[in-house]
């Protein structure tokens, strides 16, 4: 088959987000770098950010050039094995690095890991291809939905006993959004989801996590559920119509907590305002629509509802991390997509938009979709 290659407005789209992110990244984060590192290194956390875009860079180049045969290969190892690590999350041993009460990460000498960010890519490479095998089973809720949704639960059930809630909620929604694009009925994903967000409030009312956080705003002091969330929206206020310049925010000299990972979005409204963010908002609008315009011109079922999870993964990302920051949801350690500071996530993320790319390069070019007689007629 004939193809124009990749996607270049996508392309395009994600290496401007990335470009952007590693911008922002240095801005929010190089106060907390002079205060926080022991040779009170500014750019410490934009060179550690640099290398795992730059190593995720490679991952998207390389998944870019895979076909579909090696990504459905893999979908069930990947899975298995994204389970196993975040067993390893909530179950005491060596491996397991635990911050402020949550245990996320697994620790390796001086490299760590977050399983729960590479649960989210395999969960979407396994439903994907567990629904193109099923096709029209897919609408049975025995054959079809139970099996997929059950391994969806299990991964976000642990995603959650960590705790992590928030990442915990994103995986079933994820996953339900895959489900949907493979066929399965809303009235199975209403119930699947109906009795998940009941497990969840559970877990989050036995250990504690997040519950008082449903209601921020009444404890805005520093060691309140509410900070992070008053000094959020002081920042996006003071942020205004056109910002107060790049590296000019005065919110980031440690009144927003984690101003560099999950409320870095704080910061870039102070600094480049609501016409800034306007830019920003557009370019995921464009990502969002060419990754569905990939999916629908996809070759296979597989390779078409892979394509919406990945693009559906990094929309519903953007939308959360808005909603944490703005108070419109609760708040909840979810990183903003190409701009929060992270290792894994950032990789994961790079390396599932070579995967849509990936997708992209494997359709006809325009001229295979027209008449024979036209073809001849421009070649």
């Amino acid at each position: 088959m004939n193809s124009y290659g990749p996607d270049k407005t996508l392309i395009f789209v994600v290496l401007a987000l990335t470009l952007i992110g590693l911008v922002m990244v240095y801005s929010s984060s190089y106060r907390i770098a002079i205060e926080t590192t022991r040779a009170h290194d500014a750019s410490f956390f934009l060179r550690n950010h640099l290398l795992r875009v730059m190593l995720g860079l490679i991952l998207m180049y390389v998944f870019t050039k895979a076909g579909e045969s090696p990504l459905r290969t893999m979908a069930k190892p990947l899975m298995i094995l994204s389970i196993c690590l975040l067993i390893l999350t909530v179950v005491p041993n060596p491996l397991r690095s635990c911050v402020r009460g949550s245990c996320r990460w697994l620790r390796m000498g001086p490299f760590s890991f977050q399983p729960s960010e590479l649960a989210k890519i395999a969960l979407i490479l396994y439903v994907a291809d567990f629904a193109a095998r099923k096709g029209e089973k897919m609408k049975e809720f025995t054959r079809g939905f139970v099996p997929a949704f059950a391994v969806i639960g299990v991964a976000a059930t642990v995603t959650a006993l960590e705790p992590n809630v928030g990442t915990a909620g994103m995986l079933l929604l994820i996953g339900s959004i895959v489900l949907f694009a493979g066929g399965a009925k809303i009235v199975h994903l209403a119930a699947g989801l109906g009795g998940s967000a009941g497990l969840m409030l559970l877990i989050m009312r036995l250990t504690g996590y997040n519950w008082a956080r449903f209601g921020p705003t009444a404890d805005v002091s520093r060691q309140g559920t509410g900070y992070q969330l008053w000094q959020s929206l002081i920042a996006i206020g003071a942020g205004g119509l056109k910002g107060v310049g790049i590296g000019m925010s005065n919110q980031k000299y440690l009144f927003v907590p984690d101003a560099h990972t999950d409320f870095v979005l704080a910061i870039m409204a102070e600094e480049i305002g609501f016409l800034g963010l306007l830019v920003i908002i557009g370019l995921f609008f464009i990502f969002v629509w060419r990754g569905l315009k990939v999916a629908k011109r996809a070759q296979t079922g597989f390779s078409s509802i892979l394509a919406v999870g990945i693009t559906m993964m990094v929309a519903a990302y953007f939308c959360a991390n808005a909603g944490v920051c703005t108070g419109l949801l609760p708040t909840a350690g979810l990183p903003f997509p190409f701009m929060s500071y992270g290792g894994t996530s950032s990789m994961i993320l790079l390396a599932s938009c070579g995967m849509l790319l990936g997708v992209s390069r494997r359709q006809p070019n325009f001229l295979d979709l027209q008449p024979a007689r036209w073809r001849a007629l421009v070649r």
